[in-house]
């Protein structure tokens, strides 16, 4: 079975990516498998819109409101940790909708092009599709330094997606 590596963020980017990867495993038979990378320097008042956007569990949103209005800093891991299960969670509830059977694999921190190309190895993915950045929020920021890196350095096929 084809495996197709999604890295998800919340980002307009990657639900369309996820949307583009769930047409591609419909039609050719593939197994969607969804990575988050931790965003470890970011603040709960840079995540809020994202859990706004997303519909993230309202219990999560009043706590990055409560956190944004308290502490200016980063987000802590447990906090990150649950922001990224909820971006999971959605996504995944995305491509099992039309569907697609996901997979969910162990959220990641650190480098997110290093991060997915570790991903893209373990998991022997044969298609790397992602968005071509991520949001404010995102460890994918930069305006595609991570997708130009993950695309140079993985031997399968890469769609970018804006």
């Amino acid at each position: 079975m084809h495996k197709i590596l999604v890295p998800v963020d919340g980002s307009d980017h990657s639900l369309k990516a996820l949307h583009i990867a769930c047409d591609l495993a419909s039609k050719y038979d593939a197994q969607i498998q969804l990575l988050y990378v931790l965003a470890i320097d970011k603040s709960a008042s840079q995540i809020l819109d994202l859990a706004i956007a997303n519909k993230f569990d309202p219990e999560l949103q009043a706590n990055l409101v409560n956190i944004a209005e308290q502490e200016p800093g980063p987000l802590s891991e447990t906090v990150n940790e649950a922001v990224g299960k909820q971006i999971l969670k959605i996504a995944a509830g995305r491509a099992t909708r039309v569907g697609v059977e996901t997979q969910i694999l162990a959220m990641a921190s650190g480098d997110p092009a290093e991060n997915i190309l570790s991903a893209h190895k373990l998991t022997g993915a044969s298609t790397i599709v992602m968005g071509s950045r991520g949001g404010k929020w995102s460890t994918l920021s930069s305006f595609g330094s991570v997708s130009n890196k993950v695309f140079a350095n993985a031997d399968c096929t890469c769609i970018s997606v804006k």
